[in-house]
């Protein structure tokens, strides 16, 4: 589960990205489209430190990815700026870990970490979606 406990520190690596980007607009949506997802499924994100990769369950299409500077969606497939590289990023600059030219990402055959701790709450069920 990701926390995003300094706002302002975040605030202020968000308004800095976006400032650097700014003759790039593939990239600002993509870094607005982050904010928005890390502010909104947080939960369903983590970040490995030691590998310094961002491992997402993304809500849109229900895959789990691993982003740090490459990414297996659609969007990094063909090329174009994702949110899962730019929430990446934002997150390792709050954290303020090095970047690592060569993580290893959660192999596909494997089973995929677990984004939520285990509960005794019963779920609760928002539209069709299970919580």
């Amino acid at each position: 589960m990701l926390a995003i406990n300094n706002t302002d520190k975040f605030n202020t690596i968000v308004k800095d990205a976006l400032a650097k980007s700014a003759n790039f607009p593939r990239w600002q949506n993509a870094i607005n489209k982050a904010v928005t997802q890390i502010s909104l499924n947080g939960d369903f994100m983590t970040y490995d430190e030691t590998e310094n990769y961002l491992v997402i369950w993304s809500q849109d299409s229900d895959k789990i990815y691993s982003a740090n500077g490459v990414c297996q969606c659609e969007a990094y497939k063909r090329g174009v700026p994702c949110w899962h590289r730019s929430a990446a990023r934002l997150v390792r600059l709050y954290l303020e870990l090095a970047e690592n030219p060569n993580p290893r990402f959660p192999n596909e055959a494997e089973h995929a970490p677990y984004l939520k701790p285990s509960t005794t709450k019963a779920p609760i069920t928002v539209g069709r979606f299970r919580i």
